[in-house]
């Protein structure tokens, strides 16, 4: 028996009427009646009692049909949540956040729509350090990541869309006496102690700074933390300066005062990135609703 026909049976062991359930089915009386004869023929089993115009199931036909509902409801069933996965609207869907990377102006909208539109769609969140999230994406760990444009740029299978413009700035604590200042140029700050993210979390943060520092005509005096989050705190207990891009929430700190970077050789610009072979469906859907966001706040090619 083939599922077509299984369909076929039930049908007319629903409706006991041939005619009737030939045009539920969208199909011909005669050819209904052959695909019945079929199913009795192949299981050497006489499912129907033709009295005239009224059909009755056979015992065995009742039983048949009371094990073959359930079956088939099973399989559409498995059919349907088969079907909603490859769309997309049905499944799981992993996201990591870079370390101190605000994301509440724009995530819960996204997070809203799937659970109204997408609810069999289970969504997580998760912090992560810029190793963390390149690791995690090539393993599958994580599906999607934003970090920085150039933690990100030319990485090897790794594909991300531009999601906001971003610029760096020189963060300090509001006691510290640079803070006075109403302008701050990196020059100002050759006599000051730098955090920079360890080079082995992200060697591409500390060694553009530090060129950055040498066009400036001096080399800075560097405390290296193991994490964005430690990096902050080095800054919030006034044990250096640091250079910082928009969306670290640093920046939201009353106590912390920052100054824009009138130059800088790299783009801290924010991004959504994720492994192209990673072939989980829920990620075009997601990227789709985040680029909404990205058009909506000044989004440009590179």
């Amino acid at each position: 028996m083939t599922i077509s026909q299984i369909k076929y049976f039930l049908t007319a062991a629903k409706c006991l009427n041939f005619s009737k359930a030939a045009d539920q089915l969208d199909t011909s009386q005669p050819n209904l009646s052959r695909q019945i004869s079929g199913i009795e023929s192949e299981l050497n089993l006489m499912l129907f009692i033709r009295d005239g115009r009224r059909l009755h199931l056979t015992p065995a036909g009742q039983a048949l049909s009371d094990t073959l509902g359930t079956i088939y409801q099973n399989y559409c069933t498995a059919v349907e949540q088969a079907q909603n996965i490859q769309r997309g609207i049905c499944g799981s869907l992993k996201i990591g956040i870079l370390h101190g990377t605000y994301v509440s102006d724009f995530m819960p909208d996204i997070t809203r729509y799937f659970h109204e539109k997408h609810p069999e769609v289970e969504i997580s969140y998760s912090y992560d350090s810029f190793r963390d999230l390149q690791s995690k994406l090539y393993n599958n760990q994580l599906d999607i990541a934003f970090s920085t444009l150039f933690s990100m740029k030319d990485r090897e299978y790794l594909l991300y869309n531009y999601v906001e413009h971003s610029v760096d700035y020189i963060l300090m604590h509001k006691n510290h006496p640079l803070a006075k200042k109403k302008t701050l140029s990196l020059a100002d700050c050759r006599d000051e102690t730098f955090i920079l993210i360890s080079p082995e979390d992200c060697p591409e943060s500390s060694s553009y700074i530090i060129q950055e520092c040498h066009e400036n005509g001096f080399y800075p005096h560097i405390i290296y933390a193991h994490t964005l989050y430690d990096l902050m705190l080095n800054v919030e207990t006034g044990r250096g300066i640091t250079i910082l891009d928009t969306r670290n929430m640093l920046r939201l700190n009353p106590y912390i005062k920052s100054f824009p970077l009138i130059q800088s050789r790299w783009d801290p610009s924010l991004v959504a990135a994720w492994n192209q072979a990673n072939y989980n469906p829920v990620i075009p859907v997601f990227m789709n609703r985040l680029d909404k966001y990205s058009r909506n706040h000044g989004r440009t090619d590179f």
